[in-house]
């Protein structure tokens, strides 16, 4: 799965998802860490990228705005602020239920995945 990590993902996540052979770029790898909330979606989205973050509410809002007005993302994936073990833990069980494609335009809370 092609990946975009938000700032607040611990940067130690990127090097296990690359490890379990994922395309995974950073906002600190791009540069783009004081880009605003939208501004990350919309490069995810040019990119085909699936966004992971834990800024649950902003993200949460910003899928239910681009829906109403008929805006398709890569995707979305919010979680808490787990340990690196649990979310590894549940990103795999996501796999393991969604494809990338799966993905296009859908917001997955990754409790659902405990």
């Amino acid at each position: 799965m092609r990946l975009y990590l938000d700032h607040d993902v611990d940067v130690a996540c990127a090097a296990r998802l690359l490890r379990l052979g994922h395309d995974v770029l950073t906002t600190r790898a791009v540069g783009r860490t004081e880009s605003l909330d939208e501004q990350q979606l919309v490069f995810a989205t040019q990119e085909g990228r699936v966004f992971l973050t834990h800024n649950r509410r902003d993200f949460r809002s910003l899928h239910y705005q681009w829906t109403e007005e008929g805006r398709r993302h890569s995707g979305i994936i919010i979680s808490s602020h787990l340990l690196l073990d649990e979310l590894e833990r549940r990103f795999l069980r996501l796999l393991a239920t969604y494809t990338e494609a799966d993905m296009q335009g859908r917001l997955i809370p990754l409790h659902e995945f405990r």
